[in-house]
Order: C-alpha cells, then structure tokens, then sequence
C-alpha cells in the first residue's frame, strides 16, 4: 500500500508543510522533549537500541535543542551505568512508575507535556507510547505491526493480552498524533494496512548502525571470544536470540543437521532465548552455545569473527543483526521475508524462512565457498555504509520541520 506524502492535520490545529529549504534556514533550534523509556537504553538491543541512538544523534545536532521526559526512578538507576552524553542532558521527570504515568497519559491525557516543559514545540516518543500535548506537535516512534501479524508471535495468552494493549494504543495514537516514524518501508505499509487511518502521516526513516560495529574490535572484545571459547573456533553466529518470532524451531532443527555435517563447527547465539527452548539447545551438545546478552563489545567481536552471521527471523520491522553483521565485514544469510529484503538488498544470501533445508545449504554453501563468502562480506560492507544514524537522525529532523 503506498504511503501518501502529506500528513493529516491534527483537530484543532493548522500545520503547513515546508520544504526542505525553507527548514533549513530556520534560525531558532527545535525545542524537542524527547520522551525516553531510560530503562530500555541500557544493556539494548532492537527498538532500545534504536531509542538510545535516534536520541542521541539528534542530541548532536545545532538545530535542536533536546530536553528528556522521564521516569524519575529511572533516570538516578540508569544514568550512572550509561554515562555521557545522557549524564549532560537536561531532564524533565514523573515520579510515578513509567507503567502507572502511562496509564494516567492514556486515560485521563493529563498532564499534558507542556507541565513539564512549557516551551516545548515537538514531543517525540521514541518507542510506541503516548504523551498529552496541549499545543506542541506529537510525533511517536511506530517499528513495526508484528502484533498484528499472522504467524510473527506464538499466541499464547500473553500474545493476546499484548495485541488487545497496542490495538487500544493505536487507536488512541491515531486520534492524536502528528506525524509516525518507522523505521522500514516494509513496516510502514504494514501499519497502514492495519490502520488506513493513519496512513498519510506515516514517516519511513531506516535505522543506523551504532558507530563502533564499523570500527575496530576491542581488546574487551577479543577477551570475550578467547573466554567464551570461540577465539580459535569456526563459528557461525546466530544473533536475537531463540524466540518464536525469531525462528527458533527452524534454528535448532537445522543446527542438528549442520553440526553433523561439520564436525568442527560451532553454533553460537547471542542474546536472550525463551525457556521453552532451552532444554532442546542444550540436547545439542557443547557446539551449540547459548551465550545469552553479550556486552555491545563482545557482539562487535563476534559479528567480526564469524564465519557467517545466521538470521533466518520470521518477522521484522528494520533488522538491526543484518546491517550491524555487514558493518562488521561478515556475509549474512537471512529471511526473505518482512522488511529483511528491504534493508539487505543483494549484500546478503536470503532463504525462505519455512523451508529448513534451504536455509541448511545456504549456510553450508558460504561454510565450504570462501569465494561466496567473501562475495556477500564485501556486497556487505559497501551496503552497511548507507545506514547511518547521522542520517537517520538529519531525515527524521527533516520530517519534525514539516510539522512545524
């Protein structure tokens, strides 16, 4: 579904779209309260990540002058363990839980955020959440319509309870809000799809990849991987950990076949997995390894010596493994699903996410063919280069002048 290019005006209220031009000769900077769940910044990874980065990258820039809303529990835990730029930032703070300030924003639109920052101009929530204005433009990050989605989460009964708080969330959103940015073509025809009515004020801007994956492995990188085992070790590395949405069935099926096809390989994953998947992990055997969340410095390492990365994930919104693995110079096999086409391109090998068998010989066509390898390592890296928070954050700054 095509995304229409203007955005609806809010009720109430008069915005004129400016061009580019005429934005860019804006001499005030933007006054932008950035409403930050702190909690989710530290030790991130997917839309955390993209939080903490967007926020930080806009932070940078001349033309805005950022302030961060926030749970004030939060900000005396968090602050101290993620340091600069974020100890520099001037903060407006709620006293209540994040979870119970929700609550009173959804229910009651009190108080609006311009109790907390009167001359703010924009409020931009940067992951699906909602914020009361009385006269500031409301713009809020929306990833993806996984929830949805047939097929993108085992529906359990947390799956349920889920989906009923994002749908009552979007409708609220789709009354209020000004602008929505997402972070893929893909996601925004999605979120469209599911809400028509939201279609005209839905932004794409991709994601970047976090600086330091383009740069050099660390020493506390590389005394992660001779401690974890893997320093001297043929890997392939499967990041997001095991979870429905991010295949896990398929992942332990294949892996099976490819630990018996290659005797010295070893199969790692990186963050977090389900409980209900451990017990078939570990049936593997030592070559199969669940090394849990890493530090951004051992997954910078990781991605760096592997022979391939391995992300054959059901559904995403952007796909941060794929961009951050080619940053890092390693050849990627993926899905060819969701918005995994969209951000890899031709710089990756990519497998219909049902089909076990395809993904086994994809990996083992780029275990046993440096030339392959190499191929989609160097496509890779060349592609990894266009997808950069500096940019992302100049597009995103280009969309909040539209609004104003």
């Amino acid at each position: 579904m095509a995304i229409d290019s203007c955005i609806l005006d809010r009720p109430g209220k008069t915005a004129q779209m400016q061009s580019p031009a005429a934005t860019a000769q804006t001499s005030n900077p933007l006054n932008l309260l950035a409403y930050v769940h702190l909690r989710n910044i530290h030790g991130s990874t997917g839309a955390g990540r993209t939080a903490r980065q967007i926020v930080e990258h806009l932070g940078k820039r001349s033309d805005i002058h950022m302030r961060i809303l926030a749970d004030a529990g939060d900000q005396r835990r968090i602050l101290p363990l993620v340091q600069a730029p974020w100890t520099g930032y001037r903060y407006h703070t709620f006293s209540a839980d994040t979870s119970r300030q929700q609550a009173r924003w959804f229910w009651l639109d009190h108080p609006k955020a311009e109790t907390f920052w009167e001359d703010a101009r924009l409020v931009y929530c940067t992951a699906e959440s909602y914020v009361p204005v009385a006269k500031a433009r409301l713009a809020v990050t929306a990833h993806d319509a996984g929830y949805f989605e047939n097929g993108a989460h085992h529906r359990d009964a947390g799956y349920w309870k889920q989906r009923l708080k994002w749908r009552l969330l979007f409708q609220k959103l789709s009354k209020r809000v000004d602008l929505f940015h997402t972070v893929s073509e893909f996601s925004a025809s999605r979120l469209a799809h599911f809400f028509p009515e939201i279609a005209s004020r839905i932004r794409c801007v991709h994601n970047g990849v976090t600086p330091h994956f383009f740069a050099p492995v660390t020493d506390a990188g590389r005394i992660f991987l001779s401690e974890s085992g893997l320093g001297t070790r043929q890997f392939v590395l499967v990041p997001g950990g095991l979870h429905f949405r991010k295949n896990a069935e398929l992942i332990l099926e294949a892996s099976r076949v490819l630990l018996e096809r290659f005797p010295d390989l070893v199969i790692a994953v990186v963050n977090h997995s389900h409980p209900c998947y451990i017990a078939q992990a570990e049936s593997l055997g030592e070559r199969f390894r669940l090394l849990g969340f890493v530090s951004d410095e051992a997954l910078h390492a990781c991605y760096s010596a592997a022979q391939l990365v391995w992300f054959p994930s059901r559904y995403e919104g952007f796909g941060l493994p794929v961009v951050e693995a080619m940053a890092c110079g390693t050849a990627v096999v993926a899905s060819d699903s969701s918005s995994i086409p969209e951000i890899a391109g031709a710089a990756a090998l990519l497998v219909d996410p049902s089909q076990m068998d395809a993904h086994v010989e994809a990996v083992s066509t780029l275990l046993t063919n440096d030339q392959w390898r190499q191929h989609y390592a160097e496509l890779g890296k060349d592609r990894s280069k266009q997808f950069t928070w500096d940019k992302s954050a100049a597009d995103l700054k280009q969309h909040f002048d539209g609004l104003l």
